[in-house]
């Protein structure tokens, strides 16, 4: 198979090789006419943009590296529908790649986009420090790179992230303003940013109303709809007396939440069953479920901008934090009447 060259197409048109590859890269000093005729033949002959060549010549791919955290959950497909629409709209594309919650697949995810020569790299990290000396080094490489959703202790790096604390402080608050004086938080591993925002909320607003935080009420889980029966079970077999159960994620609340069903308990009546990342799922459950919702789709915005004036800049720039809000959707799991 022959691949079509800017030579054919000047040949085509009867211009040169050089008025050819700025038309096609739509250089303004081109008359409008001459690149929307040069566009037009490259298309019918079926011309394809040789990326190798362009990498050469620009240092430039016009792809940017996506690294999320997991695949099984709605929270990474809005997230990354608001990266590939600004992506898009300035003319890049993306390669997307899933560390399915692994620092060692995160690493390797990370090494493939560095061998990709993407321009630059975008990251939902898995882990708190196991794979710092890898952003690392690609920062001093020169890699624009941008965290979504969660954060690296002492790296710094720009990053677009919710208000997790304050959240987390006020669904805690909600909880004991509905009579709630015995709250079980299911809390994620210590070395995720975000897990530990929300467990701080939550602790913050028990001693704020006077409330002890109780170690027995706090349970670290894995992150599954499974992990989150099995949490269940165990608050149930120990004895432990509590009136509401509130999870660092949706999906571990709909488990806790299935589960005591299950057991015979009344959600909210016996037992109020929060979540937080604002999945669709949490309203396709019964009782629908109380969360906080985080803007995913805008935090994809935020995101993909941020690397777009990193990779654009002349000059390097100082890493940004922006901090999105997100919403408390007050749902049946914890309002009584």
């Amino acid at each position: 198979m022959k691949y079509v060259t800017i030579k054919d197409i000047a040949s085509r048109l009867n211009l040169s090789v050089s008025t050819v590859s700025r038309g096609l890269s739509d250089d303004k000093s081109i008359r409008l006419q001459t690149r929307q005729k040069i566009q037009a033949v490259a298309d019918e002959m079926g011309y394809k943009r040789n990326k190798a060549a362009a990498l050469l010549r620009t240092g430039r791919t016009n792809t940017v590296g996506v690294v999320v955290n997991e695949m099984l959950t709605p929270f990474a497909s809005r997230v990354l529908e608001g990266i590939q629409a600004e992506l898009q709209s300035a003319g890049y594309q993306m390669q997307i790649a899933n560390s399915r919650e692994d620092p060692q697949q995160e690493r390797r995810n990370l090494q493939l986009m560095e061998n990709s020569f993407v321009d630059g790299i975008i990251v939902a990290p898995c882990h708190g420090q196991s794979n710092v000396d890898e952003f690392q080094g690609l920062l001093k490489g020169g890699h624009p790179m941008v965290f979504f959703a969660r954060s690296i202790k002492n790296l710094d790096v720009s990053k677009v992230v919710s208000n997790d604390n304050d959240k987390a402080y006020f669904l805690t608050e909600h909880l004991i303003r509905s009579g709630r004086k015995r709250i079980v938080h299911v809390k994620g591993p210590d070395d995720v940013s975000n897990f530990v925002d929300i467990y701080r909320g939550y602790t913050e607003c028990l001693r704020h109303f006077g409330l002890k935080v109780d170690p027995e009420l706090v349970v670290e889980s894995a992150l599954s709809v499974t992990d989150g029966q099995l949490v269940a079970d165990r608050l149930v077999d120990s004895g432990i007396e509590f009136d509401a159960v509130f999870a660092c994620t949706d999906i571990l609340a709909i488990g806790v939440m299935n589960r005591l069903r299950q057991l015979g308990y009344d959600v909210p009546g016996d037992v109020a069953v929060a979540g937080f990342s604002g999945s669709p799922l949490s309203e396709m459950v019964y009782p629908a479920l109380t969360t906080v919702e985080p803007p995913h789709f805008e935090m994809g915005v935020q995101t993909a901008r941020l690397l777009l004036d990193q990779i654009e800049a002349e000059t390097p720039q100082e890493p940004r934090t922006v901090v999105l809000d997100s919403k408390i959707c007050l749902r049946a799991s914890t309002c009584l009447g």
